[in-house]
């Protein structure tokens, strides 16, 4: 018996080791195929993907250059149209940029103040991507070249040439297809590297490069190789420590062929000096069937190699794990039997624990709940009853000083009506903020010009203001408002809105300075709004005050109850304020002014799409 069971596990054990051995051959080559394969697929894919984004480009180039904007030298919608080209293509561009006949800068997208004015009226004529474009006629792209900011890119360019027709207003002065200048896209060449880059599957760890038809490195993994000839001495030379000779000259000769064809793909095997075996696969980019690119992908075989030596590991130690596994689970099956009947007893005990500690929350809950309901009947009793006595004390106590003569006693009175003003504000704050909390707010929309609802109250601000016994306003105040020209109507509660207005105002004449205090108000469009089809835009409405500016300490909380270092002021006003605005659809923000002086508190509301906008004068 031992010995015919001695026998045949020798037997089998033979049998199991050359069945492995041939396994393991066969899925060795699997694996390396499958990467050949996965190469050239993956160089093949991303050259069309490639393709496709670049060739997105030139059709919005073209429709730049025929734009009657740039036709008829409109710079300001000009530059809007080509600011929101860049918007559109900003994962792929870096810029768009439009030079004039000459080749000076007339506008580069999304750039600021400051260095526009650097940059415009630059003499870019001798780039290629000018010249090539003006004498041809037609788009062309460029190899990469070094910008003036230092950063290596390519370039798409389309020319502008004059057309005719009623919306081209001022194709009189030119002749029809005369050159104008030229529109240009700036792409970096790490931007396609990158969009390359997350299109390969990570478990091949492949790397993509990008070369020119004149053998220029566009992208490679390498950044000091960027800009440098594949062909060139210090390339070569690091190919030569890299690779074995006779591999280093196959792979030249592959690249010669790629860079040289027209449309023809392939792969390479190319052997390291320490026997390390990669796969090189290439593939054109054509643009408009012309070779613009090449895109190399090379993978290493590492998965094949650990493939292998898996399965010689799975040979020898495969008896081995069987034995262990079978005195393993003997150990683990009863350890799982005790620990079991232990982690049953404690589950128990927990279960009852949670059990009474859930009842106690809930218990809690409710009691916080009607805690929380008494809290707001007792805040929405208090203050209705403490605005109910107020209004008849306004009105007798007005009444009352009209009929004084004194002015020492019209003083007393006007602070007593200021100050139940005030307590008569804060009921009417802390009866919003209930109403907020509790989703009550109740707003009542009407169409109303914001223009006229501004003027009305600067009205009665202006009234007070000039009132010499007023100690609340500064007599010195200079009130500016700029409407809109043209009147902008909003769908809001007029009454709530209002109450946002004066709030801010209020707040700007609070810390406007004693001398020389200025407050401006300002009304403007905005179409920068998120929905791009919405064609009435926003309405902004700015209050700028030059006094002490918001406490850097409070900004990040500014619009929260009770936040306000002023010993005037409840911190509810903003609260309610913001709840106003965002109920309407809108938004409501500050920022201290860049010079140093002052606050500017701004808010946004959708704009009516009425007809028959009426025009005004600016006051």
């Amino acid at each position: 018996m031992l010995i015919a069971i001695g026998a045949t596990a020798i037997i089998l054990s033979t049998l199991a080791f050359q069945y492995s051995n041939s396994i393991s051959t066969k899925v060795v080559d699997i694996a390396t195929q499958e990467i050949r394969s996965n190469a050239i697929i993956q160089a093949h894919d991303l050259s069309e993907i490639l393709t496709n984004r670049l060739e997105s480009i030139i059709p919005l180039l073209q429709t730049l250059a025929d734009a009657p904007a740039l036709q008829n030298n409109e710079y300001q919608r000009a530059r809007l149209i080509i600011d929101y080209r860049q918007n559109y293509t900003s994962s792929l561009t870096d810029f768009y940029m439009w030079l004039d006949k000459d080749g000076r800068i007339v506008w580069i997208s999304n750039i600021n103040s400051t260095t526009y004015q650097q940059y415009k009226g630059f003499d870019l004529s001798y780039r290629p991507y000018f010249t090539m474009a003006k004498n041809s006629g037609m788009e062309y792209y460029s190899s990469v070249i070094e910008s003036n900011d230092k950063v290596p890119r390519y370039f798409l360019s389309y020319p502008i040439l004059s057309k005719q027709g009623g919306e081209y207003r001022d194709a009189n002065t030119t002749e029809n297809g005369s050159f104008m200048g030229v529109v240009v896209a700036g792409i970096r060449t790490s931007i396609l590297g990158d969009l390359l880059k997350n299109q390969l599957l990570p478990q091949f760890n492949s790397t993509i490069g990008l070369l020119d038809k004149n053998g220029l490195v566009l992208y490679a993994n390498t950044q000091s190789y960027i800009g440098k000839n594949i062909f060139g001495k210090e390339l070569q030379s690091a190919l030569s420590t890299l690779l074995s000779p006779r591999s280093r000259d196959q792979l030249n000769e592959a690249l010669k062929a790629s860079v040289n064809s027209d449309g023809g793909s392939g792969s390479i095997d190319a052997i390291s000096k320490q026997g390390t075996v990669n796969t090189i696969a290439f593939s054109p980019v054509l643009l408009n069937g012309t070779n613009f690119l090449t895109l190399y992908v090379a993978a290493p075989h590492n998965l094949a190699g650990d493939v292998a030596s898996a399965i010689g590991e799975q040979k020898y130690f495969s008896i081995l794990i069987i034995t262990i596994i079978g005195s393993v689970a003997s150990v683990i099956a009863y350890i799982i039997l005790t620990w079991n009947k232990r982690l049953h007893a404690i589950v128990n005990s927990r279960t009852k624990d949670l059990d009474q500690a859930n009842k106690e929350l809930t218990s809690a809950y409710e009691q916080l709940k009607i805690h929380n309901k008494t809290q707001k009947e007792f805040i929405d009793i208090a203050a209705h009853e403490l605005r109910t006595p107020l209004q008849p004390i306004i009105g007798i106590m007005n009444i009352i000083r009209s009929k004084v003569t004194d002015l020492e006693q019209q003083k007393l009175f006007d602070i007593v009506i200021r100050n139940a003003k005030r307590l008569q504000r804060l009921a009417e704050d802390v009866l919003d903020v209930t109403r907020i909390e509790g989703h009550t707010l109740d707003i009542k929309k009407e169409v109303f010009n914001i223009n006229d609802a501004i003027t009305s109250i600067l009205q009665e601000y202006r009234s007070q203001i000039e009132r010499n016994n007023n100690e609340k306003y500064n007599q010195s105040l200079e009130i500016s408002f700029q409407p809109e020209k043209v009147g902008v109507y909003v769908k809001a509660d007029k009454v709530r809105i209002t109450q946002v207005i004066s709030n801010l105002i209020d707040n700007a004449i609070k810390f406007a300075p004693q001398q020389n205090g200025k407050l401006d108000i300002v009304v403007s469009r905005s179409n920068d709004s998120e929905n791009r089809e919405e064609l009435n835009g926003n309405v902004i409405v700015s209050v700028k005050d030059n006094g002490t500016g918001i406490d850097p300490e409070i900004m990040p909380k500014l619009f929260s109850k009770f936040v306000t270092k002023s010993f005037s002021g409840t911190g509810l006003g903003l609260y309610v304020s913001k709840n106003i605005i965002e109920a309407h659809g809108g938004k409501i923000w500050a920022e201290n002014n860049n010079d140093g002086n002052g606050a500017t508190f701004y808010f946004s509301l959708p704009i009516s799409g009425i007809s028959g906008l009426i025009n005004i004068s600016p006051q």
